[in-house]
């Protein structure tokens, strides 16, 4: 497809609102960029809609099952016994975790026995709805955050699996390696960039239709530059730009974003919350 036949993909279905109170919510004929992957969780585009603001939803990075799960086996098969730990970076991780078990027909109950730790709220939610307890949720929703909790833990000798991203951040299997731990890092998903003409995107940016860009994980960032430079100079963007937590935050500014708010709470629902506040 080019600029000129491609379309955004359809607005979600508005829930947990009216029509009237969307159209006097806190972002009221506001044009908000999604860039996060909505198609089967359209969480974002649903609390914006809510709060009355007219969506356009251009993922500009998708989730798919890494190909070979031969990793992920061989961890199910021959050290699930022996781990201590379970740890979570991402959602995205415990949704392809799940469907994977029950595609090798094992119950999300064999994994009962490890404590789980995740990188936050979303997440920890994610496997509350699954009936799992979660140990350890860091007060920041980051990498750094899990580093920082688990500082405070004895964990010499014991074996940590990381279920996550094909190329995951090696900051967190680096710190537990530090203090003595095993770390098993198992990709389930990996990232990539979709078919958005880049055409497409670059014009709508420049448009002066947009009064918000969203940006949940630098992912989403990355692809976004690759897709708009250099037509696209970020650094005069006149379009306001929120974004989810200091990782995001840290990827936006390291390309030369003028970042206007950073959710203080690291969910979706944090993020919308931010973009209400008057500046």
């Amino acid at each position: 497809a080019d600029s000129d036949t491609y379309r955004v993909p359809p607005l979600p279905t508005m829930t947990g609102a009216s029509a009237s109170s969307a159209a006097s919510g806190e972002l009221h004929g506001k044009s908000v960029l999604v860039t996060r992957p909505e198609e089967d969780d359209p969480r974002l585009s649903r609390l914006l809609v809510n709060h009355g603001a007219l969506v356009y939803l251009l993922p500009t990075f998708q989730i798919a099952p890494v190909k070979s799960w031969g990793a992920f086996d061989q961890v199910i098969q021959n050290e699930l016994p022996h781990l201590d730990w379970l740890v979570f970076t991402s959602r995205n991780a415990v949704r392809l975790l799940v469907r994977r078990l029950k595609t090798l027909q094992v119950e999300c109950s064999a994994l009962r026995h490890l404590q789980i730790a995740c990188i936050g709220k979303t997440t920890a939610t994610a496997l509350r709805e699954l009936g799992w307890t979660v140990e350890l949720v860091p007060d920041e929703a980051s990498s750094e955050g899990l580093v920082a909790s688990f500082s405070k833990r004895e964990l010499h000798g014991l074996r940590f699996w990381m279920p996550g991203a094909q190329q995951p951040r090696e900051l967190l299997s680096a710190s537990l390696r530090e203090q003595g731990a095993e770390v098993i890092q198992t990709p389930v998903y990996e990232t990539g960039c979709p078919p958005i003409p880049p055409a497409f995107l670059t014009k709508l940016v420049v448009s002066g239709r947009l009064d918000w860009l969203t940006f949940c994980s630098p992912s989403a960032v990355n692809n976004f530059v690759k897709l708009t430079t250099p037509q696209v100079v970020l650094a005069e963007l006149k379009t306001a730009v929120a974004c989810i937590g200091p990782t995001t935050r840290q990827a936006l500014h390291e390309h030369g974003f003028c970042v206007t708010v950073t959710a203080s709470e690291q969910t979706l629902a944090g993020l919308v919350q931010a973009m209400t506040v008057p500046s």
